[in-house]
């Protein structure tokens, strides 16, 4: 660091650091001596849909012969979990517990018929 009689070097009047007398920006905070501004944070990000939710709430509304209802389910989970660990920069747990809701319906409604059908060849 150099010292404040140096000629070639300014104070940053934001963070009070030492830097080329010739610096636009300063290197340690971002100030623009050219606007005389102080840096703006970047925009916050938008949160996206995961995708995972989408297919679980697409699957458990489709069954497609219960495989679709056994794919919602594990595709809910996954997207809940993937949530969960975002942060906030992800949505869609609406649709991935709606999916989840469906496709356990479609498995119960599976272990009905598959009781249903080995009843009925049992008489």
């Amino acid at each position: 660091m150099t010292t404040p009689a140096d000629p070639t070097t300014k104070q940053c009047p934001n963070c009070a650091e030492q830097i080329q007398e010739a610096a636009l920006v300063c290197r340690y905070c971002g100030y623009d001596f050219v606007t005389l501004s102080r840096p703006q944070p970047p925009p916050p990000q938008q949160a996206k849909t995961n995708g995972f939710s989408i297919a679980a709430l697409v699957l458990g509304i489709v069954w497609i012969y219960w495989i679709g209802s056994i794919l919602a389910v594990i595709f809910g989970h996954v997207a809940l979990n993937q949530i969960k660990q975002a942060d906030g920069r992800q949505t869609g747990r609406g649709m991935a517990i709606a999916g989840l809701v469906l496709g356990y319906i479609g498995i119960a409604t599976l272990v009905l018929f598959i009781a249903a059908v080995a009843f009925a060849s049992e008489v």
